[in-house]
């Protein structure tokens, strides 16, 4: 009765993970086909407009194309409006910058140049190298071949969670798909093939199925409006499908629980193994009431971790809140506003698949490394 019960609920929600995958909607975009390439700011020339308002400023970029099949060419752009950018904001003579080049029209011959961000290609390459040789420095080879299962991580959402998503289907069964397998891959890499490995892998699989769970109920119980931020919005009208806004809402809440949850079950995995080794006779119980003294030691630590991580992430967002705030205001009101919600619902439903899958964890590594008590010898034959 009870494997019945099980199959039937299993089949339940697999029904429910997918039914977000519908039919989608194709809309109709102005196809605007763009060439790509970087250019050089050779000068930045800026002209005032009306005396009596120092805003009306005319700015002019001189540009020098630097590759493609317009390399060579000096395009200027111009900007006129208010000039109240902030100083290092702006473009300056000597920057690398993306450029796109594109027509006004289908059937049009007159060229337009669109500026992008400067080119900090450099900077990136630096602090790549520098965090490989981190990496080499203290982990060796293992923490290279966890990077690079950071990378399969990396291409499975690019190129299979990202391009289904934007062709309309339900992006929380590809989220929690890509995040059993990136568990399978990333905790054999780092702990090698051994006991703890695979109660890691169990307790991690589960804070994430924890976690999916409760993104479908807070998908289920929170208004659309209060979760789904100005970002998603935009990726909305600008993406020829129409996206699962839900869907979407969820499964970014189940990919960033991910690093946590596998961080917290590899150390209580390593834990719950190294009193194995120092007390092979210790109780079920006692390994279990030690490794809740581990958990509850690092619940603090983690929790403050991930706090100080949405906080240092969303500070713009808390900034805001700072300016908006009227003492007349409900607290309500600040909770309720999206892109707070939107974070608190996913801070929330993350440290929750993180605490329970602790226990999972916990449970499922004693239960392999626990010897059966021997039988009297009065008992033996």
């Amino acid at each position: 009765m009870l494997s019945k019960f099980r199959i039937t609920a299993f089949a339940l929600l697999t029904v429910f993970l997918f039914s977000g995958t519908v039919n989608a909607v194709e809309k109709k975009l102005f196809d605007d086909r763009r060439t790509y390439a970087r250019a050089d700011v050779v000068k930045v020339e800026r002209i005032a407009g009306e005396e009596d308002n120092p805003y009306d400023v005319l700015v002019r970029i001189h540009l020098k194309i630097l590759d493609g099949v317009r390399k060579g060419e000096t395009p200027v752009v111009e900007f006129k409006g208010e000039d109240n950018m902030p100083k290092d904001m702006f473009y300056r003579a000597g920057d690398t910058v993306f450029i796109g080049i594109a027509k006004s029209g289908e059937d049009s011959e007159v060229e337009y140049v669109l500026l992008y961000d400067v080119d900090n290609t450099k900077g990136i390459i630096i602090f790549a190298l520098l965090l490989l040789l981190a990496v080499i420095f203290v982990g060796r080879f293992r923490s290279v071949l966890s990077m690079l299962s950071l990378v399969a991580t990396i291409v499975l959402l690019f190129y299979v969670l990202i391009p289904m998503t934007l062709k309309g289907s339900s992006p929380l069964p590809m989220a929690t798909f890509i995040s059993l397998v990136a568990i399978v891959i990333t905790i054999p890499i780092i702990l090698g093939f051994q006991k703890k490995t695979f109660a890691a892998i169990c307790g991690a699989a589960s804070g994430v199925i924890i976690s999916t769970v409760l993104a479908l109920f807070a998908g289920w119980i929170f208004r659309l409006t209060g979760i789904v931020t100005n970002e998603m919005m935009t990726v909305f009208y600008a993406s020829s499908n129409d996206i699962n806004l839900r869907g979407l809402v969820m499964s970014g809440i189940v990919i960033s629980a991910l690093g946590a949850i596998m961080d917290v079950c590899i150390s209580i995995a390593s834990a719950t193994e190294e009193i194995f080794r120092v007390n092979p006779e210790i109780s079920f119980k006692e390994a279990f009431k030690s490794i809740v003294t581990v958990s509850s030691d690092m619940l603090g630590a983690t929790v403050n971790t991930l706090m100080f991580a949405y906080v240092g992430g969303a500070l713009p967002l808390v900034l805001m809140i700072g300016m908006k705030y009227d003492p007349g205001m409900p607290i309500a009101m600040i909770f309720n506003n999206s892109p707070v919600l939107s974070e608190l619902v996913s801070s929330v439903i993350g440290c929750i698949g993180m605490f329970l899958s602790m226990p999972a964890t916990a449970i499922i590594c004693i239960k392999l490394h626990h010897k059966a008590p021997a039988p009297p010898e009065g008992a033996r034959h």
